[in-house]
Formats: structure tokens, sequence, C-alpha cells
């Protein structure tokens, strides 16, 4: 975890480390969290060629809408207070499904966009199967202690992805 997002906040440059990002949201939905960090720090690379974003040149949609993904965004781009975060009602065919929605992405920055989904089989499908039955709300502890696991796994192992590229069909247009 040695990734920092950077960006400008009216000039003022932010270094957020990951950690932050955990202090924000907290540890419930830690899978999407890793996963929206590790994607805005793919993105901002691919879109900026090195140079720091201000915050209100970025804006984020998606077709998935969970609380660690969005919470990984705010904290970072603030996109959801600024009105630049979307929750798409549709993904491209064939986009991966998650707990909710779907795994796909489009990261803007000024006017270059990347567009991307998680590649089939990166989200197991039992990790799917089990928080959707654990979000209908009939689950004992040991199903509870049991979605834990799984959430905090799916974040190791998003950590774990030496080449983030590899999990991820993009393009990007502008």
């Amino acid at each position: 975890m040695t990734e920092v997002i950077s960006v400008y906040d009216d000039g003022v440059r932010l270094d957020i480390p990951f950690e932050a990002c955990v202090l924000y949201h907290g540890r419930d939905s830690i899978g999407g969290l890793s996963l929206g960090y590790r994607l805005l720090c793919f993105a901002l690379n691919k879109l900026t060629e090195g140079r720091i974003p201000e915050r209100k040149e970025i804006s984020f949609k998606t077709a998935f809408p969970g609380p660690g993904l969005r919470d990984a965004v705010e904290m970072t781009t603030r996109a959801v207070t600024r009105k630049a975060y979307e929750v798409l009602e549709n993904a491209p065919e064939g986009t991966p499904e998650g707990v909710y929605g779907h795994m796909y992405f489009e990261v803007t920055v000024g006017s270059k966009t990347l567009c991307c989904a998680l590649k089939p089989g990166v989200l197991p499908e039992e990790f799917v199967r089990t928080g959707r039955a654990i979000k209908k709300g009939n689950y004992s502890e040991q199903d509870a202690r049991h979605w834990r696991e799984q959430k905090d796994a799916l974040s190791e192992a998003i950590w774990s992805i030496s080449n983030f590229e590899d999990v991820l069909s993009f393009s990007i247009k502008g």
C-alpha cells in the first residue's frame, strides 16, 4: 500500500494515502474501498501523464454503487460533494456483476476519460453470492464472520495485484 493519490485542492497539494480513506470510511466495505483507491491511482496515472490534477477536474461514473468505492472517490476527489459522481443505470454488455450493479467505471480528468471494467473472474463469484445473501438481511453470526473474511480477502487480493492493468479492460477517450 505504497501508492498515494496526489491532487490539488484550489492550488493546495494534498497527498492522500489509502489509510486516510480507511479512517474516512471504516472497514465495512474494505474491498470496494481498496478497488476504488487502486482504480483511481491507475486512472490518474493514465490520464494525467505525471501531472497532478486539481480535484475539480476529476469526475467519476460507475455502474457499481457500492459504498466503499464511493467513499474512496469522495475522499480523494470530492466528486460526490461536487456532484461530479454519477451512478450509471447500465453498463456495457458482458461487464461482470458486483454485489450491486456492474463493475464498470469511467474516470475523467479534464477532456480525457478512461472507460474500464474489471475482467471476468477478478471478483470471485462466491463473494458476489455471499454479499447478495447478506444484503437480503437473513444471515447468522457465522455468515457475517464469513462475509467479513471475504471482504478482507478481497481487499488483500486487490492490493496484491502488481500490475493493475492486468485486471482491467480499458480504453481512453479524448
